[in-house]
């Protein structure tokens, strides 16, 4: 016989044996190695489906974001128009102010002047009455000529005029 040949018995054997063989790795490998496989594509598939999760998520929280950062934007603009109005306005209140102070100190100057003014005239009225008090005591204590009228009133004019004050 050669190596080739085979006798029908065990051939059947030999098959008998591949079955019995093939029935064990299909219920020892096969079936674990399948449920190994969809677990793998079942953890896979779930990885997926968390990462596009994750991946909308994350577009959801980038739109909020922009969202959020537009809202910012938009309130610092606010904040800085309402600032520029306050010191638009702090502005004007401060320049009127200082107008209505510098027309208190100028009504207030105006008022001491025409105070000393009333003053000065009444003090200058006072003069020139006892001028002409002294005047009518030398014209009454002698009698004068129309030349010594004139002198005296000369000499009171010359007086009032020295006591006025320079206005250089």
């Amino acid at each position: 016989m050669s190596i080739f040949e085979v006798s029908p018995g065990l051939f059947i054997w030999s098959a008998v044996t591949f079955i019995i063989l093939i029935l064990a790795l299909w219920k020892v490998a096969y079936k674990p190695m399948m449920a190994m496989q969809k677990k793998r594509q079942a953890e896979i598939h779930d990885a997926i489906e968390g990462a596009e999760r994750v991946k909308e998520e994350a577009r959801v929280l980038l739109a909020e974001y922009k969202q959020q950062l537009a809202d910012a934007r938009i309130e610092a603009e606010e904040i800085m128009e309402r600032a520029r109005k306050v010191g638009e306005s702090t502005k004007a209140e401060i320049v009127n102010e200082a107008k209505e102070q510098a027309e208190r100190t100028l009504e207030r100057a105006r008022e001491q002047v025409e105070r000393e003014t009333r003053q000065a005239l009444a003090d200058i009225k006072l003069q020139v009455a006892d001028l002409a008090l002294a005047a009518a005591e030398k014209a009454t204590s002698r009698g004068l000529t129309a030349d010594e009228d004139m002198q005296l009133i000369r000499e009171a004019l010359a007086e009032v005029e020295m006591m006025r004050p320079n206005s250089n």
